[in-house]
């Protein structure tokens, strides 16, 4: 997408929204513009009246100036506050409308791109178009003019020392706009980069404890000193590409003055203009300068936002393809009963789950085993639509998840893991996840069922404790709590239980089974364990192997049949023996 037309796009759906602050903006610009534009009129006025010894033209002189000053220093001060609000808002609809495309697109959009990757696109992205914002409030309206004003008074003073000074700024407009070009390409691959270094971070500091563990402190400070080099090559270059623009319209900004100096002393030689007519056009070429030099370093500017708008656009452009169909409907549940019918699934190319039927009843547990990569996180992803199937139907009580509205799916869906995710928020906040608009009364229920009730009130402030970033301030068996009681209180009748208690101590896994106990009562559970003896209870256990059910039974069948769950069976024996 080219830059015009990136542009229009801002404008069209995030910048004309707020017509009044623009409206109220431009006549404070084209105040300020038009106060540094009679610095000129003030400067030949005050040496014409010098020439022709006008006393009182003289003394009203110091007025003009401070009037100038005045206005000019509180336009300033008003556009200042005006277009950084302004551009504030924007940014904040931008940030708000990227946000809520990564909330809707697929589950497999995330596991593409490392979150600090996204992060970056919130951060730096946005400053750089921030810049561009602000810069383009100025530079369009209020210094181009300024520069219109000052050009228009030295029309007026003297129009063939004008058409000098134009024609040699004119001389610069083909190199700035190989600079600008330049910048758009290098703009794109710093951003890149700049998304690498803040993933590369992210990873670093979330794997501190590994990294004390091992002694790779030396290791991750190569590769960050690496990535900081590379950062700062990048940058040097976008730098030195800039600073191209100051120096060339400096050049031709004195190659303009020598060439007035000469011209306008033969002309007022020649009685064909005044000392004052000279002096008002020389400032007038003061004020113009600062505002054409702001005009082509804009251009680059300009060129690097266009490139972090084109990272911007790509990404709400992306397609979401996990949606309500036309006709979606409520989904009704009469028992919790889940059907899978010679389901495949498929993802860039690989055959992950290849012709599974599978049939759980109402009240049902199931527990789905087998080595890793045979498929069993990608069944339960495919319950609540994380992933659409790719052949055959998942049905739930007789209804296609893809007939219902994703909203209602998920609400019949309960979901436990292996590492409970929390949120840096208080105890109660983080148990009313699992329902909107819970009741101190229900939350305290939820947590007694949960048999997290009597921890919570020995924490700090109760079920006012933060639990900290990632629930850091908690056990692991606190933390998977604090979860389960999330769980009772969604009351789903639907409940998928992801290895909940595999990284658990022996005490905090027994508290937690005992209450896994009592929230799968009465409901369809879907179990993954790796740790064989925490599914010998299940109703049935499903063993997978690359993407098939390769066996169907009880725990003691299974055993005595002799496939691979027994040798999964005797393979955990024979470890937890050493």
């Amino acid at each position: 997408m080219r830059t015009g037309q990136l542009i229009a796009r801002l404008w069209r759906e995030f910048v004309s929204r707020y017509r009044g602050d623009i409206a109220a903006l431009i006549p404070v610009l084209a105040i300020v513009a038009g106060a540094a534009a009679s610095y000129a009129w003030v400067t030949k006025h005050a040496f014409d009246a010098i020439a022709r010894d006008d006393l009182s033209a003289i003394q009203l002189t110091p007025l003009f100036v401070l009037a100038a000053v005045a206005v000019r220093a509180l336009s300033m001060f008003v556009q200042a506050v005006l277009s950084q609000g302004l551009a504030l808002k924007v940014l904040r609809d931008i940030q708000n409308a990227m946000f809520a495309k990564l909330m809707s697109v697929d589950f497999a959009r995330h596991a593409r791109e490392a979150p600090g990757r996204l992060v970056s696109r919130f951060t730096n992205d946005i400053n750089v178009v921030a810049e561009g914002l602000v810069r383009g409030g100025q530079a369009v309206i209020r210094d181009a003019l300024t520069l219109l004003g000052a050009i228009g008074f030295m029309l007026w003073s003297d129009w063939v020392l004008t058409l000098l000074v134009i024609g040699a700024f004119a001389l610069a407009g083909p190199p700035l706009q190989g600079i600008a070009q330049r910048a758009r390409r290098r703009t794109d691959t710093a951003q890149q980069q700049l998304s690498s270094l803040t993933a590369l971070l992210s990873e670093i500091f979330g794997a501190a404890r590994f990294i004390k563990t091992y002694g790779l402190e030396r290791r991750e400070t190569q590769r960050a000193e690496a990535a900081f080099e590379e950062r700062r090559k990048i940058a040097m270059k976008l730098a030195t590409n800039r600073a191209r623009s100051e120096p060339l319209l400096e050049i031709v900004g004195g190659i303009a003055f020598a060439a007035v100096l000469l011209t306008a002393g033969l002309r007022i030689a020649g009685e064909a203009m005044t000392l004052g007519d000279l002096l008002g056009i020389i400032t007038a070429i003061g004020v113009a300068t600062p505002a054409a030099r702001s005009l082509g370093s804009f251009n680059t500017v300009l060129n690097e936002a266009s490139a972090a708008l084109a990272r911007i656009f790509s990404l709400l452009d992306e397609p979401t393809a996990i949606n309500d169909a036309d006709d979606a409907k409520p989904l009704q549940i009469k028992g919790g009963r889940i059907e899978f019918d010679d389901v495949s699934f498929s993802y860039d190319g690989a055959q992950i789950i290849d012709r599974v039927s599978l049939t759980v009843a109402p009240g049902e547990t199931v527990a789905l085993v087998g080595p890793s990569g045979a498929g069993k996180s990608t069944i339960f992803n495919l319950l609540p639509r994380l992933y659409d199937v790719t052949a055959g139907a998942l049905r739930i009580d007789g209804q296609d998840v893809r007939d219902v509205t994703v909203a209602s799916l998920r609400n019949a869906i309960a979901l436990v893991s292996q590492e409970a995710t929390l949120f840096n928020d208080t105890v109660r906040a983080n148990i009313a996840l699992g329902r909107a608009g819970a009741t101190h009364a229900e939350i305290e229920a939820a947590a007694r069922a949960a048999a997290a009730h009597d921890f919570i009130m020995a924490l700090p402030q109760g079920y006012e404790t933060l639990v900290g970033e990632r629930g850091g301030k908690l056990s692991g068996g606190e933390r998977q709590r604090i979860a389960l009681a999330r769980a009772f209180l969604r009351d789903a009748p639907i409940l998928l239980l992801d290895e909940a208690t595999s990284a658990l101590d022996a005490e905090s896994e027994a508290q937690v089974q005992e209450a896994l106990k009592r929230l799968s009562k009465g409901r369809t559970v879907l179990v993954i364990a790796h740790r064989l003896s925490t599914v010998r209870d299940a109703d049935r256990i499903v063993t997978l192997d690359e993407g098939r059910i390769v066996e169907i039974g009880a725990h003691d069948e299974l055993a005595a049949k002799g496939g691979l769950y027994a040798r999964l069976s005797k393979l955990q024996f024979q470890a937890a023996a050493k």
